[in-house]
């Protein structure tokens, strides 16, 4: 999963990305209003599936295949489809155990769990750790997405500890060539699940 930050090359930066493996972009823009929606983003993403972390009425007008919920934000998983469709993916950032149980109990189709590694986007968090992304995916049955300092060479250590993939910003987002950049985790992420069969 790429997790996007405002960017004024963001759809070239995607669709590189999305030609070097990604397959869900998670589009965020905490300061974004309707406005100033990127309406050519689903096109950039194509053929990736578009999530939007942004409020129900921009998710609803980019036309998105589903909507990622902060761990703060009141809305339910319920509400959430009711304004896309009944089959939008529906996920939720998991910061501690509890949340992360709560949204698999209302529905939730994955939990994103961190941070895990320190990371350049949240250099004040101290990292959570392997043991408690070990310990998510041992007590969720939806997929887990680990976040947080995610590089290529700890991938294989989160899907080792039950994780069903990655999220990463910063190295993508920033990369010189994110095409590049996104070909290194798609190994990663295909090397570690061969070993997983």
């Amino acid at each position: 999963m790429l997790v996007t930050e405002p960017h004024q090359n963001l759809n070239a930066i995607v669709s590189e990305a999305v030609a070097g493996g990604v397959d869900i972009v998670q589009w965020r823009d905490k300061s974004a209003g309707a406005s100033a929606l990127p309406s050519t983003l689903r096109q950039a993403a194509w053929p990736a599936r578009v999530i939007a972390n942004a409020p129900g009425e921009i998710a609803a007008r980019l036309g998105v295949d589903g909507r990622h919920l902060p761990e703060s934000c009141s809305e339910t998983v319920e509400d959430t489809r009711r304004t896309l469709c009944k089959n939008a993916l529906v996920g939720r950032s998991a910061h501690c155990l509890e949340t992360a149980v709560a949204a698999e109990g209302e529905g939730a189709d994955y939990v994103v769990v961190g941070t895990i590694f320190a990371s350049r986007s949240h250099p004040d968090l101290t990292p959570a750790g392997l043991d408690f992304l070990r310990a998510v995916c041992q007590a969720v049955s939806i997929p887990v997405i680990a976040i947080g300092g995610i590089l290529p060479e700890n991938v294989a250590d989160c899907l080792s500890a039950g994780a069903a993939g990655v999220a990463v910003l910063s190295p993508i987002m920033l990369a010189d060539n994110p095409r590049a950049a996104t070909a290194a985790y798609r190994a990663a992420l295909d090397e570690a699940d061969g070993k997983k069969h």
